[in-house]
């Protein structure tokens, strides 16, 4: 099926051809420029830790070593903030910590580092540690 008109002839078929490319075309370069730009890393400034008992008690030893860093760092200005969300069953507890304002050069660093080393026994205790960007505070419900 053809229209004609005086100065050429349309077919239908190309119309459909020319949109579809052009649509194509446009969704290729709306996405170029997010898909080609670097990624700027996301400055970690807080740190939430979680260690609780999967069944039998926490691991006391690295329970203990989670609190005596976590109280050093509190000590030391490394953290300013500190702020436990939740308590496990079995023992242990889910919190975020951020960095202090005027903490040391490179002490909230080696503070997330020593986190990260203590491997408690996965056959009793559930643990992660994972650098974030801000905790989140905690707000008041009002009824």
């Amino acid at each position: 099926m053809c229209v004609h008109s005086d100065a050429q002839t349309i077919h239908p078929e190309s119309v459909v051809k020319n949109i579809v490319l052009a649509l194509l075309t446009s969704a290729l370069l709306s996405t170029a420029p997010a898909a080609f730009a670097q990624r700027t890393p996301v400055p970690v400034t807080a740190v939430e830790v979680s260690i609780g008992g999967i069944g039998p008690g926490v691991d006391a030893t690295a329970f203990r070593k989670v609190r005596l860093l976590i109280s050093d760092a509190m000590f030391k200005g490394t953290i300013d903030y500190f702020d436990v969300y939740g308590y496990g069953k079995e023992g242990g507890f889910s919190a975020c910590m951020e960095k202090g304002r005027f903490a040391a050069a490179g002490s909230f660093e080696l503070f997330l580092k020593a986190l990260k080393a203590i491997k408690p026994n996965p056959a009793t205790t559930a643990y992660s540690v994972d650098g974030v960007t801000l905790c989140t505070y905690p707000t008041a419900t009002l009824p």
